[in-house]
């Protein structure tokens, strides 16, 4: 007896077992014994009803059976004892049976659309671009693709987030950029996932992508030496992606916090066997960032010029293998050449087809004469708020000051100290810029709110009208909030971040001139090669305003040849509007120069 009662409890574990793992198969299965057993126990009393029957299984296959599976049998019954055991076993059919199946499949359908609503499932995808991890600035990075006219754009960003919550951002982006654009050619799609599981990767066809983005989860926590929590993921995820064959060679472009864990993933790269293949690209946005935010304290104005390198609108950089610099100068319609890296030539174009086109250029060079400038004068520089880029601009500048041979004195300013500050600013008549760093350490629905205050602060105690301020903010959405405060100038992050990594993803040969035009490495000259100037023409050349030219080219090539073929012009500010050079440079096309505008130039 009790080796029947430890077999019986076996068998019910069993069956709670299977029933956990598989309860769709479990409940189906359970419906046909049921229903085997109502026909069992109904052939039993038709055998003992009606003498037409000859055996248990004549009354199971002609009875039972099948007034269960074709009613219309029951309608040739002529005995009632008979005909009211027929109805029974069909409508006790119709509800276990039938009722079950169809309860079965709606249940099924309504899984089916609530898998395909949160994500999950495999997605199969061609040639599509891979956002792993979710931060603020994904939403950005998404809208600026919309500008790729020439291709079908695929997205799929996999990360620990609401899918409904991420698409709203990232239409809210797209509506508040691009509300003229298209987004025919584009589709966006957002799986709830962790990139460290294989099976999640799978599931959105990984081995097929064409670039791949991993972005900082913006965890600051240090977890150990001078390694952040949120570096540390993103080099989780990097050896995840080792083992994968990928079929498109793919870029792996990879944000990170820290200077130092650049190394760490490059180190990785080399001595990791699986990461051999891949091509990994480390970018330390803070800072570039750094470097360009000290580079507007300088030149307000080379901010519009950087994000006009990084835009998906006009000409940007592309790189054309084979060609030589004189070559294309003399003989390329549609394209600036800027400089060289290895194989490759780095132009100016308006996108990457047009870039080949050539054409006779029958516009001789106008022999100008240039003068020697000062790029920029002393400023003081006063710094609110703190985040990771303060190091990186103090660095910048300090470097700045041996390339210009100008005096940039930054000070850091606590913000218990603003209103003594701001008392002592008013007494002073010098040119002064103030710096608004935000608080990359708030949540994400309190970015920017140190600067929101400072800037009510400012506004309503400052009162030296030589005082520029420049504010940098995180969430690009707050940007229209303080446009009516007096700030000379506005730094989205974010912006410049989403649209970098972009570039970095889509056009992976064109990484070296991005990272030589970021980095700020002085010769023993003090020169830094392929960095960005903004003079007034006046200061540059020795010439009698306006200048006239006939075409693009003949303005282009007369400046280069003017400053000793040392500097590369990419456009100028005509009235504060920006020009980039773009389109057929060899059209016949009237352009003046006023001594006021401001040549954009960059040192070859």
């Amino acid at each position: 007896m009790h080796k029947i009662r430890e077999r019986i409890a076996r068998a019910k574990s069993l069956i709670s077992i299977k029933t956990y793992k598989r309860p769709l198969i479990y409940i189906i299965m359970l419906m046909i014994f049921i229903n085997l057993i109502i026909l069992t126990i109904a052939s039993v009393v038709a055998l003992f009803i009606d003498d037409e029957f000859s055996s248990f299984f004549d009354a199971f296959a002609n009875g039972s059976l099948k007034w269960m599976l074709a009613p219309n049998a029951i309608l040739s019954i002529t005995n009632p004892d008979l005909l009211v055991l027929a109805v029974i076993v069909l409508v006790t059919g119709l509800i276990l049976f039938s009722g079950t199946i169809i309860a079965l499949t709606t249940n099924a359908i309504k899984e089916y659309i609530q898998k395909k609503n949160s994500g999950a499932g495999k997605v199969h995808l061609d040639h599509h671009i891979v956002i792993l991890n979710w931060n603020n600035k994904v939403p950005e990075l998404v809208s600026d693709l919309l500008y790729i006219d020439d291709q079908e754009v695929t997205v799929m960003i996999l990360a620990d987030i609401d899918k409904t919550y991420a698409e709203k951002q990232i239409i809210n982006a797209i509506q508040k950029t691009k509300a003229n654009q298209t987004i025919a050619k584009m589709n966006v799609l957002v799986k709830h996932g962790d990139p460290l599981l294989k099976n999640e990767l799978t599931d959105i066809s990984i081995e097929k992508a064409k670039a791949i983005l991993i972005m900082n989860p913006d965890k600051h926590e240090t977890v150990y030496k001078n390694m952040s929590k949120s570096d540390l993921a993103v080099i989780k995820i990097i050896l995840g992606l080792g083992p994968i064959e990928f079929e498109y060679h793919p870029p792996i472009v990879v944000e990170i916090k820290h200077i130092d864990s650049k190394e760490k993933i490059l180190t990785l790269s080399r001595v990791v066997s699986t990461l051999h293949e891949h091509m990994i690209m480390p970018i330390c946005f803070d800072m570039n960032l750094g470097q360009i935010i000290a580079q507007t304290l300088i030149e307000n104005q080379i901010e519009d010029v950087y994000l006009a390198l990084f835009s998906f609108q006009g000409s940007e950089i592309y790189a054309l293998e084979n060609i030589s610099f004189d070559d294309c100068l003399d003989n390329y319609s549609h394209a600036i050449p800027l400089s060289t890296h290895e194989h490759l030539l780095y132009v100016l174009s308006l996108n990457d087809e047009i870039k080949k086109r050539q054409s006779i250029n029958t516009e001789k060079d106008i022999k100008l004469k240039s003068k020697k400038w000062k790029e920029a004068s002393d400023i003081e520089i006063f710094i609110l708020g703190k985040n990771n880029k303060l190091q990186f601009i103090l660095e910048s500048l300090k470097q700045y000051e041996n390339i210009h041979q100008s005096k940039f004195q930054a000070s850091w300013i606590e913000d218990d100290h603003l209103p003594e500050f701001v008392e002592r600013i008013n007494q002073t008549n010098k040119e002064t810029s103030i710096l608004l760093l935000s608080d990359e350490l708030q949540d994400e629905d309190a970015l920017d709110a140190n600067v929101i205050d400072n800037l009510i602060y400012l506004e309503g105690h400052l009162t030296n009208k030589k005082v520029h301020i420049i504010v940098e903010l995180l969430n690009p959405k707050n940007d229209p909030i303080v446009k009516d405060f007096n700030i000379k100038n506005t730094i989205i992050s974010n912006k410049i971040i989403s649209l970098l990594l972009s570039k970095l993803a889509l056009y992976k040969n064109t990484a070296p001139f991005y990272e030589d035009l970021l980095t700020i490495e002085p010769n023993l000259e003090d020169v830094d090669k392929l960095s960005i100037s903004i003079l007034e023409a006046k200061k540059c050349l020795n010439e009698a305003f306006p200048l006239k030219f006939t075409s693009k080219k003949q303005f282009i090539s007369s400046i280069y040849n003017a400053l000793d073929k040392k500097f590369m012009i990419l456009g100028y500010f005509h009235h504060h509007v920006l020009h980039i050079f773009e389109g057929d440079l060899h059209q016949q096309t009237e352009i003046e120069l006023q001594s006021e505008d401001r040549l954009i130039l960059i040192r070859l």
